[in-house]
């Protein structure tokens, strides 16, 4: 099995991670290679053991072989620059670029990424709030959820990168009721769970205290909560709105066969705070609603650590061995269309 990895900001602690799991064996031990794409210059400085393949290597319809080697290495495809700023911003996109269309005409079984920065992302040309948005577009996805999950939680949002100022205006009820199918459907295709139980979060304290404290919850969850539960004859059972001060502390306390199979949550913080405090270690970020398999970190760039030699790889490992677990059950599209994105950037 191939995993495709993007280590991310050259500049920050991708490549350090990615070359630690390599070193601990992480990928060998869930059945999978890593074909890594990014800059080589921070794994020469790492002092892994590189093995390049050019772009010929990766155009051809052939199975993609990894060598044959018993120490540790990084099976790379190389990025065209490695620089700072803006040239650094423009090699994360065109990586993940690069490592999308190889899982979509299948020369890779997922996608694995390491931590970007949105800002240089922006300034390299990819005008995307992050990767999630960037890889709807290049899967040509209508419409994707962003879900966090450890151990013991698995959250999944109806919005993301926006102002929280923005939250009330961008939730409707098509959004929620594309969020909470995501996680049902997916629960059930990848974890094989076959009646999910998912709780959803209000937005307002109290769960609004019926229109006190706001009418989101009458207005927009609970009718979509109705109709789905209607709809889905007895498939999966949804809970809620249920108030958020309360629902993770009543998840975590629940004996695990009496726990949610996961939270569907308003907003980014209203999720990735409970499940990053949980577990952020083991925390993995995974896109619902692409054709292709995609894990990542949970974490940023780090450029304060970067170098020093002092990265946890933990959230990366957990990325890989999930990944490797969805794709020995998942069927990703395979398709040889091809879509840039980026605007023109000096390289």
């Amino acid at each position: 099995m191939i995993l495709v990895a993007t280590p991310g900001d050259p500049a920050g602690i991708g490549p350090e991670i990615v070359w630690k799991s390599i070193l601990a064996q992480v990928p060998r031990k869930h059945g999978a290679h890593l074909l890594c794409i990014g800059a080589r210059a921070p794994f020469d400085e790492l002092g892994a053991r590189v093995i390049e393949l050019s772009p010929h290597q990766l155009e051809s319809d052939s199975p993609l072989r990894p060598p044959v080697c018993s120490a540790p290495f990084v099976w790379l495809l190389p990025a065209p620059v490695r620089s700072s700023g803006l040239l650094a911003g423009f090699q994360s996109g065109w990586s993940i670029e690069r490592a999308v269309e190889l899982v979509r005409r299948g020369r890779a079984q997922a996608l694995v990424t390491g931590p970007i920065s949105k800002e240089r992302l922006k300034d390299g040309g990819y005008r995307f709030p992050g990767h999630t948005e960037l890889l709807a577009r290049l899967c040509h996805a209508e419409k994707v959820t962003m879900m966090l999950a450890n151990e013991s939680l698995r959250i999944s949002l109806v919005t993301t990168h926006l102002p929280y100022n923005e939250v009330p205006r961008a939730l409707t009820r098509q959004e929620i009721r594309r969020a909470i199918l995501h996680t049902v459907t997916h629960l059930q295709a990848w974890w094989g769970i076959r009646k999910p139980r998912v709780a959803i979060a209000a937005l307002n304290p109290h769960a609004g205290e019926n229109g006190l404290f706001g009418d989101e919850e009458i207005r927009l969850l609970s009718p979509v909560i109705r109709a789905l539960q209607k709809s889905g004859q007895g498939s999966y059972e949804l809970l809620g709105p249920l108030p958020a001060d309360t629902l993770f502390a009543n998840h975590l306390s629940a004996a695990p066969k009496s726990r949610y199979d996961a939270v569907v949550c308003m907003y980014h913080d209203q999720g990735l705070i409970p499940v990053k405090l949980v577990d952020f270690k083991n925390t993995v970020n995974i896109t619902l609603g692409l054709p292709i398999i995609r894990t990542s970190v949970d974490h940023g760039v780090a450029f304060d650590i970067a170098g020093k030699g002092v990265a946890d790889p933990s959230s990366f490992q957990a990325a890989v061995a999930l990944a490797a677990r969805l794709a020995r059950k998942g069927r990703p599209l395979r398709t040889h269309n091809k879509t840039s994105l980026r605007r023109r950037v000096p390289c």
